[in-house]
């Protein structure tokens, strides 16, 4: 396998996930993307990003200081903007983001 297959495998250990790199070949083949080397050779790059530009979310962060009872407080808003819509989904909103809100909400 290639050493693209391995990044993206890595990437998702840290995230919690267990894959194996076969099977991020096979999901890229399924979505008829060639493997990195061959992508740089025969693919032009709105043909290869043309795929995930219609699936893929955007996340965004957007601190946002509230006028409370108690005061101003800082709201963190994570939402994600599907590139082709623009249709924005909000994740969640945290008073301040932690490695346990982040990983519930790349769990749900």
């Amino acid at each position: 396998m290639t050493g693209g297959y391995d990044r993206i495998v890595g990437a998702l250990a840290n995230l919690g996930y267990t894959i194996c790199d076969q099977t991020v070949g096979n999901v890229l083949r399924r979505h008829a993307l060639l493997p990195a080397p061959e992508r740089k050779r025969t693919t032009t790059w709105s043909l290869s990003f043309g795929p995930i530009w219609r699936c893929w979310p955007g996340p965004t962060s957007s601190p946002r200081r509230v006028l409370t009872l108690r005061g101003l407080v800082t709201y963190y808003v994570l939402f994600f903007i599907r590139l082709e819509s623009r249709q924005v989904d909000i994740a969640g909103i945290t008073v301040p983001p932690d490695e346990r809100w982040m990983r519930q909400i790349a769990r749900t």
